[in-house]
């Protein structure tokens, strides 16, 4: 993200991105540092989404400029939220770690920074991202069970003609999976 915003004369692109709650130096509108973890502390019981206008500032030391985004905090299901304040401790305790208890809070919710204009619901905004999200999972299966990240040809054709194969091979057999889970015993 960083070194694409730096370049003055391209034309930004619109982005949805999954943040820490400490990963980025973000400001409200008026230019006073904002506090996320205060943020998500005051998250109110049963509201399934909550925005805030922020910007944070992209350029160089001495020529910074400032980018507006939208920050959408969205709540994890509270075995969710467990499972995730669980890990913590624990990689914390393996590492001999201390960690910020803050970190505890934020393992609550998913945090998305995205540069869409206000006429995007965050809903939307949010089904995008796990969607998105859906389609990497299915890469990583691909190239955990497929091996299609390690193509046995230089050329254009046997790739192609390898990849095509592959495809096919998980095509059919997802269907026969499915035909098999959906029949009775």
């Amino acid at each position: 993200m960083h070194a694409y915003l730096d370049h003055p004369n391209q034309r930004a692109q619109d982005f949805i991105v999954r943040v820490g709650w400490k990963a980025l130096a973000l400001c409200d509108a008026d230019g006073a540092p904002f506090r996320l973890i205060s943020r998500l502390e005051t998250f109110a019981p049963g509201t399934s989404v909550q925005e805030s206008a922020v910007q944070v500032e992209t350029g160089t030391a001495q020529q910074p400029r400032p980018l507006a985004l939208r920050l959408i905090a969205v709540p994890l299901p509270p075995e969710k939220a467990a499972d995730a304040r669980l890990r913590l401790k624990r990689a914390a305790n393996k590492h001999q770690d201390r960690f910020d208890p803050r970190s505890l809070t934020a393992a609550g919710f998913m945090v998305l920074a995205t540069t869409l204009p206000q006429d995007v619901p965050a809903a939307e905004i949010v089904a995008v991202y796990r969607l998105r999200w859906q389609i990497e999972l299915a890469f990583k299966r691909l190239k955990s069970l497929l091996h299609i990240d390690r193509l046995p040809t230089r050329t254009k054709g046997g790739s192609l003609s390898w990849l095509y194969a592959h495809l096919i091979v998980l095509l059919v057999s997802e269907d026969i999976c499915r035909d098999v889970l959906d029949s009775s015993p």
